[in-house]
């Protein structure tokens, strides 16, 4: 059996943040708003809010991988 097939495909770490998470992160970006008044609200970290922002489509395929 291939580890590249089913369930037991490694994907990679799983987010630190949800899907609701990444799109409230993504729209205050859109509007501006500051990395760290991005970060309190939502709960993430600075850092994750970061990862975000320099690679959305990464975010985003790390969430599809894990959903």
């Amino acid at each position: 059996m291939s580890a590249l097939n089913g369930e037991d495909a490694y994907r990679g770490r799983k987010p630190s943040f949800t899907r609701d998470q990444f799109v409230a992160v993504r729209d205050a970006l859109d509007k501006d708003f500051g990395v760290s008044a991005i970060a309190t609200p939502t709960g993430l970290t600075r850092q994750t809010v970061y990862k975000i922002e320099v690679n959305p489509a990464e975010a985003e395929a790390a969430l599809a991988r894990w959903s």
